[in-house]
């Protein structure tokens, strides 16, 4: 009898444990967060604690695609009969399209070191009618849009440390440079652990929302548990230092599930969580009277939730994602980004 219920339990291992079978996981979301008051610092992109293979050169090409809207709601009317533009009321009213490319080689099979670098544009765009209707058709709040002439851009976000984030044109412009070494020092078929450092060279324009104009330092630790055949659950945390009094040190956080029961394709839930590197004390927290005012903007955590796929074949890496922070409101009213890379093995 002993045996008739032990097979089926070595089964049910056999077929759900991470530690059994080829691992077809593909990594969390890569991505940049493209919410101004964390654009113009180092983040951590969300690199994988797994390890590769000595001699491997991984290049990527990312585009981002953002828009957002906010405004001072606390004093507008609920309704409005024609459209108007007080730039009083306007914190920031603009798109966004990104692109950016970059580099990892593997030294050892423990050890990778990256470097990344970005193109930043920002413009009226033309998303607001569709960001409109899309809110109306699922009755979601429209933050006072219908109030305002559609495909503006005005950025005006306070900061009580120093200088608004100020844009009142549109502008391109170079980001700063991400420079990173991954070392990953404990591996087993089911879990990688990893350290991560990264330097951040202020190559960005203060006065075009790419960069900070000051250096930044990041250190932390990346988690893969490869909890099931199919799932591989992502854990991440460090802190980013600015190296200026101006801005707050900022913790980074990830949390993610993929789900990839075939070799080609992932699908992937992520969220995360970081908090800001400034405070503003004029404006309540979810630009809207509505929520209270107990909280000031930029004085709790972003939440960032990513879904996106992840396509593999050989070398070729397709990943596509959608984030939004519907939780706290502290990040952009969307971001699309898709990135395409490509591995190579410099020794094969």
């Amino acid at each position: 009898m002993l045996k008739f219920f032990l097979i089926p339990v070595f089964g049910f291992l056999f077929c759900f444990s991470g530690v059994y079978g080829e691992d077809f996981s593909k990594g969390p979301l890569f991505g940049k967060n493209m919410y101004i008051p964390f654009l113009i610092h180092y983040n951590f992109p969300s690199l994988p604690a797994k390890s590769g293979e000595c001699f491997d050169l991984q290049y990527h090409l990312s585009l981002y695609v953002t828009q957002d809207s906010r405004y001072r709601t606390e004093f507008l009317p609920k309704k409005a009969e024609t459209r108007s533009y007080d730039k009083s009321y306007v914190i920031s009213d603009y798109e966004g399209f990104a692109a950016e490319t970059g580099i990892a080689y593997n030294f050892l099979k423990e050890v990778q070191a990256g470097i990344d670098i970005r193109l930043f544009s920002f413009s009226g765009g033309f998303l607001d009618s569709f960001m409109e209707s899309f809110h109306g058709l699922f009755g979601f709040t429209n933050g006072a849009r219908d109030l305002f002439f559609q495909n503006q851009i005005y950025i005006n976000i306070p900061n009580d440390k120093g200088s608004p984030m100020f844009l009142d044109k549109s502008a391109v412009s170079f980001g700063d440079i991400d420079l990173w070494c991954k070392w990953t020092f404990l591996e087993n078929r089911a879990v990688s652990l990893a350290a991560l450092g990264a330097f951040k060279l202020p190559t960005g324009k203060f006065e075009s929302l790419s960069g900070s104009g000051y250096f930044d330092a990041a250190a932390g630790l990346l988690l893969d548990f490869r909890a099931a055949r199919f799932l591989t659950l992502y854990s991440q945390a460090g802190i980013v230092l600015p190296f200026t009094g101006r801005y707050y040190p900022m913790f980074n956080g990830l949390l993610g599930a993929e789900l990839h029961p075939w070799k080609i394709i992932s699908f992937n839930l992520q969220m995360n969580i970081k908090t800001s590197p400034v405070s503003d004390s004029t404006i309540p927290f979810g630009w809207n009277h509505d929520w209270g005012t107990n909280f000031n903007q930029l004085s709790l955590p972003q939440t960032n939730v990513l879904g996106g796929i992840v396509l593999q074949l050989r070398g070729l890496r397709l990943q596509i994602y959608f984030e939004e922070d519907a939780i706290f409101n502290q990040g952009n009213d969307f971001v699309l980004g898709v990135t395409a890379s490509h591995k190579i093995n410099l020794k094969k």
